[in-house]
């Protein structure tokens, strides 16, 4: 070759059994199938010549192609460029320059027809230009190199295997749309690289996997979706239905696979929520490993709206994922909105984390959507960590963080202890369980819904933060139950025997099964104490009316209603009277227009009274006494007078008689 040459097909299939030497380009047009039996050397004229390769990273190096040469080989529209037979290594137009760990093909191809690789041979196409198809055929392995930023906005087919970025070269296709995998389609990111893969992948049989490694802290991105195609074509594959993603089908056509090979990557890129693998345990696998030196795998989960893993993630061998645990982590990324939900159970050994703004939601709210995780990792809860199973019950321990938990579905799930995360518990369904360590460091409990049970009875003594609930919730405790308040709330549902402490108020409507022991700030209305009220000093209440079935002990001060009347405010349906009293508050003082006592009522309840007059034996007062018995000594006062003048005059009228 001494310049251009273009080769025009007219149909059918040519084979060119020898070799292009020289300089110059080489152009196949019309249409039909040249096919390449030998490899050829030739190179791109000099003039025309610019790229550079430029590699950096000293032991580890990393090579980068720099202002790529233009076209060397050019498929043009209609026509196909066929490198081999199907059963050798040779057939392929390269010009091979060398760089650290990698042999670069310097005969940059453009494709806008068809480029068939059919060929046993590592290959190398430069930079990829054009939109076309780029074909492997099945059973070609070592498979493809994909070195460098390739414009190129075809299809790619990978049938058998090809390299997208290693630890020595970066590959980006920004333009890809669609890529078919039958084959391993393997990622890798160098050190301190981010590689990155934004095509929707096909598979279109039974038989195909996405292999990941990294090395130091490189980082592979995905961001496409990874689909079965049940009809289309090769240039164009489609899925009829997203449902057949999860079907049962024939061969198992739709299964696809996951391995990471202690790998860090990311699904997704925080700008959808295309979930990246739709499938279930019948349709997908993922497997975790772990590198020999030790390396765990890391996946990350960045999408800005819902999405669902309906598939375990594990540790087996390709498709016999369940065989061995998986040896690695899980990261929901920090974004508001990314908001993952598990519906398998999962069998990785590593920690799982939910950053800030995110959510992590175990089970779909269905029987058949229960999830779980072994006790083997840490959770660290940064977001708010959703707990949804509807028939099995599930066991975790180690949270921590500074986000919420919250119980949502009707199945138990326990929490067996070491728990230190300071964001929010909220029970909104079902029951959440407590059997080791203590709720003290989250910020708050809330029930808010009738039904709902916070089970402490298996953990000992317990401390939660400023409790609220609706009526009909539960708390139950096994020991001293202590409900510190730092923001006012109300608890309207039942709960065992508690002390409140806290400078905020704790407003109780509903039902203290035990003693309750007041030391912060308590505000009843119509609360029921099934036991002793103890109030100690310092504390203060506030009632409209509470009923307690135990002994009532009083110190501390006592906020009366601008708006309350005469009337009962502690019905004591115990025997014994009040023992103490409010600060600054003796029998019968007088408390805004009315009068307190600690003996109204049936006798020893606590009541205010009117100051005038008794309003019947709801608000008998020692004061009303008072006043009818000095009514009653009055009249006995004015009687004797009365005797005693007509003493005198009977007296008079009697030496008035003896004189005459």
């Amino acid at each position: 070759m001494t310049g251009d040459a273009v080769v025009r097909l007219a149909g059918g299939v040519t084979t060119y059994t020898g070799a292009l030497t020289g300089e110059g380009t080489f152009t196949v047009g019309g249409t039909g199938t040249l096919g390449m039996a030998k490899n050829s050397d030739f190179a791109l004229p000099a003039n025309r010549r610019r790229q550079k390769v430029v590699t950096t990273g000293g032991n580890h190096p990393v090579s980068r192609i720099e202002n790529p040469d233009p076209p060397a080989v050019v498929v043009q529209r209609g026509a196909t460029l066929q490198y081999g037979t199907g059963s050798g290594g040779d057939g392929v137009l390269s010009h091979i320059t060398k760089a650290p760990e990698l042999a670069l093909n310097t005969l940059n191809h453009q494709v806008d027809g068809t480029l068939d690789l059919a060929l046993r041979e590592r290959v190398n196409l430069g930079v990829l230009s054009g939109s076309g198809l780029v074909k492997q055929r099945r059973g070609t392995w070592p498979g493809i190199d994909l070195p460098g930023t390739h414009p190129f906005s075809g299809t790619l087919y990978v049938g058998t295997g090809a390299d997208y970025g290693s630890l020595h070269y970066l590959t980006s296709m920004p333009n890809v749309r669609k890529v078919v995998n039958q084959g391993s389609f393997i990622h890798n990111a160098p050190d301190g690289e981010v590689v990155s893969n934004a095509a929707d992948l096909y598979s279109q049989f039974y038989g195909n996997d996405i292999n990941f490694h990294t090395w130091g802290s490189g980082v592979v991105r995905m961001s496409g979706v990874y689909s079965w195609s049940d009809n289309g074509s090769d240039t164009d594959p489609a899925l009829s239905d997203p449902s057949r993603n999860f079907a049962t089908v024939p061969h198992r056509d739709n299964k696809r696979g996951i391995n990471i090979e202690g790998a860090t990557v990311t699904w997704g890129d925080g700008t959808h929520n295309r979930f990246f693998l739709p499938g279930n345990e019948n349709t997908a696998y993922i497997n975790m490993h772990a590198e020999r030196n030790g390396t765990r795998s890391v996946l990350t989960f960045d999408y800005n709206g819902p999405v669902t893993l309906d598939a375990p993630i594990s540790g087996g061998r390709f498709h016999d994922t369940m065989a061995e645990v998986g040896r690695g982590d899980v990261v929901v990324a920090a974004r508001r909105g990314n908001a993952v939900t598990f519906t398998a159970p999962q069998n990785y050994d590593g920690d799982t984390t939910i950053g800030e703004g995110a959510s992590l939601r175990l089970g779909d709210g269905t029987p058949q959507g229960d999830s779980s995780l072994l006790r083997t990792g840490k959770i660290v809860d940064n977001g708010e960590l959703v707990l949804q199973n509807a028939a099995k019950g599930v066991e975790l321990g180690r949270i921590s963080g500074r986000g919420a938990v919250t119980q949502a579905g009707p199945a138990t799930t326990t929490l067996t202890g070491d728990l230190t995360y300071t964001g929010r518990t909220t029970v909104k369904a079902g029951t959440l369980a407590v059997t080791g360590g203590t709720l003290a460091a989250s910020s708050a409990v809330d029930l808010p819904a009738a039904g709902t049970v916070l089970d402490l009875t298996k953990a000992g003594d317990q401390a939660v933060n400023n409790l609220s609930g609706a009526q009909g919730s539960t708390v139950t405790a096994g020991s001293v139950l202590t409900v510190h308040t730092t923001t006012a709330t109300t608890f309207a549902g039942t709960t065992t025997a508690a002390t409140a402490t806290g400078p905020e108020t704790l407003t109780l409507t509903g039902t203290v099964e035990g003693a309750l022991t007041n030391t912060g700030t308590v505000s009843a209305d119509g609360l029921t104490v099934r036991g002793a009220y103890t109030q100690q000093p310092g504390a203060r209440l506030s009632t409209t009316r509470m009923t307690v079935t135990g002994a009532v002990t009083l110190a501390g001060t006592f906020t009366p209603d601008p708006a309350r009347g005469p009337g009962v405010l502690i019905d004591n349906q115990g025997t014994e009277q009040v023992s103490g009293t409010f600060d600054g508050l003796p029998e019968g003082a007088a408390v805004g227009g009315l009068r307190l006592t600690y003996r109204g009522g049936d006798g020893n309840d606590v009541a205010l009274a009117d100051a005038v007059a008794s309003t019947g034996s709801d608000a008998t007062t020692p004061e009303a006494a008072r006043s009818s018995s000095s009514g009653l000594l009055w009249w006995f006062s004015a009687a004797g007078v009365l005797v005693l003048l007509i003493v005198l005059v009977l007296l008079a009228r009697r030496r008035s008689r003896k004189r005459a």
